[in-house]
């Protein structure tokens, strides 16, 4: 119970971070905020994990998956974790839109389309799910920014926050992104974190 609260939390953080960043002055400061951060949430998830268990799905609800599909966490644990973190995110999303009047002008060049929030969404899970599996391995934590960064290089700056997918449904809640966009990047990060995993399983067998 203690870590799901801590992962609501966390992606509770996330997306209000996330929702302020794409209020930033540029671009460029708001993904090397929201990547910050990243970094940091995973740093804490990693102060918990132990040899039998990883805890990076206290950092994001796509790392449960992967670490599911290679015996790092228990399937029954992904029902509960991804729905901590979506109260979580939304929890954020409600605290960025309490805000709204406080905050600059939204920093979003175009309106996303469905194809590239699901093309796109979908290579930051795939690299989401390398990434997760090189930390779980004692890989450095900093490799967490790396989803974030090309999510930002890659997609409208209103999906930035796709490599975390309960964080777009904050952003949505936040009236940052439109619903349908927000759902099909989430739906389609998942899916491709957990087709990542399977794939790095099978060429780097997980000791």
């Amino acid at each position: 119970m203690r870590l799901l609260s801590m992962g609501a939390l966390l992606s509770a953080l996330l997306t209000l971070v996330s929702a302020m960043a794409l209020r930033a002055a540029d671009a460029t400061l708001a993904v090397a905020a929201v990547a910050a951060v990243a970094v940091l949430v995973t740093w804490y998830a990693q102060l918990h994990a132990t040899d039998e268990r990883g805890t990076l799905g206290l950092a994001n609800p796509a790392s449960v998956l992967v670490l599911a599909v290679v015996g790092r966490r228990p399937w029954a644990t992904i029902l509960p974790a991804l729905a901590a973190h979506t109260v979580g995110a939304v929890l954020g999303g409600l605290a960025a839109l309490s805000l709204d009047d406080r905050l600059g002008d939204t920093v979003v060049f175009t309106q996303p389309g469905l194809l590239v929030a699901a093309v796109g969404a979908a290579l930051v899970g795939v690299i989401g799910a390398w990434t997760t599996l090189a930390i779980d391995g004692s890989g450095p934590e900093a490799l967490a920014a790396v989803p974030a960064v090309v999510a930002g290089a890659v997609l409208p700056l209103g999906l930035l926050a796709a490599f975390q997918p309960a964080a777009m449904i904050g952003l949505a809640t936040a009236e940052l992104v439109p619903w349908d966009v927000a759902l099909v990047a989430a739906g389609s990060a998942l899916v491709a974190s957990i087709a990542g995993a399977y794939a790095v399983a099978l060429l780097v067998p997980h000791e």
